[in-house]
């Protein structure tokens, strides 16, 4: 019995411990990008006082470059290639419960959520509404790995259990030019809601119809995942053009 599969379809995500172990790796590649931008030490671990200041400090005194920064961090293809090894192509497989050749993996990402963030911080959503290519069916996930330990003081992701099932009606969002907005839902305050516990290594998936949203960091430092969106490649697997958001005005591409 596929119990990963079995699992995943039950609650909607699932978390396997200490499963990620090239920390040394990704803090390579991102000292190696930052010492490009500031004078930064090699980092000794994601936990790292001095690492964490130095980026804080860099993201108050030059938010621009820091954002410069930032983009090349997520461009990396030595970061965006740790998704494409056979382990994790091979779990994506079995979570979604097929061959390992019918897998598409985009929507890469490197957060750095600093602490009291209300501009990144996103409200009750589900990662379908941005992503179109498995719909309508939607056999896709989200992997997410905790290179911080992130716990409910940094804001670690918070989700409804068992709330994937379809695709709930989400109102549009946005401040304005410079924000690309977000599809927002409304959730009975009186749900299951649980926080995201997660240590450094420890690697969760999360299926594209979760609830879900960002926690409130109130510590002093980032809080830092890593992740991609695997889908299943099937004859209803929308081709062409990755659209993040929805057209608005293409009814065939809104729930």
């Amino acid at each position: 019995m596929n119990l990963l599969k079995t699992n995943f379809n039950k609650d909607g995500i699932i978390k396997i411990k200490k499963l990620f172990g090239q920390q040394n790796k990704l803090r390579n590649i991102i000292y190696n990008i930052a010492k490009d931008f500031i004078d930064i030490r090699p980092i000794k671990s994601f936990e790292d006082n001095e690492f964490h200041k130095s980026l804080l400090d860099f993201r108050k005194k030059n938010p621009k470059k820091f954002g410069e920064m930032y983009d090349r961090l997520n461009l990396n293809a030595s970061l965006r290639s740790i998704f494409y090894q056979d382990k994790f192509m091979k779990l994506f497989a079995k979570i979604l419960g097929i061959n390992k050749a019918n897998l598409y993996i985009n929507g890469f990402m490197l957060r750095l959520d600093p602490p009291n963030d209300k501009r990144n911080s996103l409200d009750w959503h589900q990662d379908s509404r941005y992503y179109e290519m498995g719909h309508p069916k939607y056999n896709s996930g989200v992997c997410w790995v905790a290179l911080t330990n992130n716990l409910k003081k940094n804001g670690t992701l918070i989700y409804v259990p068992k709330s994937h099932h379809d695709v709930k009606k989400a109102s549009f969002f946005k401040k304005n030019n410079n924000y690309s907005g977000q599809y927002r839902l409304k959730i009975n305050k009186k749900k299951n809601i649980c926080h995201l516990i997660a240590k450094s290594g420890d690697v969760s998936f999360i299926h594209m119809n979760t609830i879900h949203k960002s926690g409130e960091n109130k510590s002093k430092k980032f809080r830092i995942t890593l992740g991609c969106r695997f889908h299943q490649m099937n004859r209803n697997f929308n081709t062409g053009k990755e659209i993040y958001f929805y057209n608005k005005t293409n009814s065939q591409r809104l729930i």
